[in-house]
């Protein structure tokens, strides 16, 4: 499922606020630095870990670059900049294996694309990952056709 991925300028794991980053240069049009965050939350009395993903924007108000998860950037290099994405997850499952990990795309359209990417490749997805998707408070598998508000990705066990 993966192919060409860009290679991280940066990674690392932040202990006081459990966060595990990664950022890359997406190489289209233009060079523009991304960032990729899982970081602790929780919903519904469960702690998850929120898989964010962006261009990375200094913050003048805080002195922090965070990401900016609205911006469409249109570079030109989706398919590239989407398998660095994918790639970071199973790193974090290495770092933690029993996480589960909680992604929310930032408007309807993201999260639509989201669905057709894991249905496009989900024979190579399926025996890794065990996916659920949550709408109407309540969470179910994933299954093709199913609209969810967000999906839970965990590692499958063994």
């Amino acid at each position: 499922m993966i192919e060409n991925t860009y290679p991280f300028l940066n990674d690392g794991y932040i202990a006081e606020r459990d966060e595990l980053f990664f950022i890359f240069l997406s190489q289209g049009k233009e060079v523009i630095p991304k960032l990729v965050v899982f970081s602790p939350i929780e919903k519904g009395g469960q702690r998850y870990y929120n898989w964010g993903f962006g261009d990375m924007i200094y913050d003048n108000e805080s002195g922090n670059f965070r990401i900016d998860d609205k911006v469409q950037s249109n570079n030109g290099d989706a398919v590239t900049t989407f398998y660095t994405v994918i790639s970071t997850l199973s790193i974090f499952f290495d770092h933690s294996p029993n996480a589960m990990v909680h992604i929310e795309g930032s408007n309807k359209q993201r999260a639509e694309i989201y669905r057709k990417i894991i249905t496009r490749h989900w024979k190579q997805i399926e025996p890794l990952y065990e996916i659920k998707g949550g709408s109407n408070g309540g969470i179910a598998s994933f299954r093709d056709g199913l609209s969810f508000e967000y999906l839970l990705v965990s590692k499958r066990k063994l």
